[in-house]
């Protein structure tokens, strides 16, 4: 698979360099990336989604969350877009091993903190931003805690939602008291950028 991970230029600033190959970045901030046996090389539309969110919502300074981070692609990318600190959570500790090498990669690894659990028992305080690139469902059910870890103006962005689930999500993350800010779509894959209500 190796030989067709190439670098990838991603929204207006960023561009995916796998850790294996040399790149001319061209003025763009790399994010460099061994992705493992986790998700999350920036090929699939909900990660290229999601940073392109990241892209517009950090002017910097932001502490950020990002659930199940996978390679932590979101979360260094939040980082060098210029947020100030970082946290992500995954289930799988092959994730979170992944993700703090690849941290390192890219000389972030004093502000990203990657912690094995789920939501419930590992987020602390409240975050400016929140990521989640995950599955329907599981936003579904993470949702009502999420505007609780909310801080003022602060924003959630959900992905991973296939198309044909994207009114039932909506409706979900009203319910949890978020205001839907923007529905991106690409390849039959949906992003929705929320707000607190």
């Amino acid at each position: 698979w190796k030989q067709f991970y190439k670098p990838m230029e991603i929204g207006e600033r960023l561009i995916v360099v796998p850790e294996w190959e040399q790149a001319n970045t061209q003025g763009r901030i790399p994010l460099i990336l061994n992705p493992g046996l986790t998700f999350g090389t920036g090929s699939h539309a909900t990660t290229r989604l999601c940073l392109t969110a990241l892209e517009k919502t950090i002017r910097g300074g932001e502490r950020v969350l990002d659930i199940g981070t996978g390679s932590g692609i979101l979360a260094i990318a939040a980082l060098k877009l210029g947020a100030a600190s970082a946290e992500g959570v995954d289930i799988d500790p092959v994730a979170v091993r992944t993700a703090g090498e690849n941290a390192a990669l890219n000389g972030v690894q004093d502000k990203l903190t990657v912690l094995v659990g789920d939501l419930s028992d590992k987020a602390s305080g409240t975050y400016d931003i929140i990521t989640a690139n995950i599955v329907a469902n599981a936003i579904l059910s993470l949702a009502p805690a999420v505007p609780g870890l909310m801080a003022e103006g602060a924003t959630f962005i959900a992905s991973g939602i296939i198309d044909s689930r994207k009114d039932e999500v909506i409706a979900g993350l009203k319910k949890a008291g978020l205001a839907v800010a923007e529905v991106k779509e690409k390849r039959g894959w949906e992003c929705i950028v929320c707000k607190k209500a």
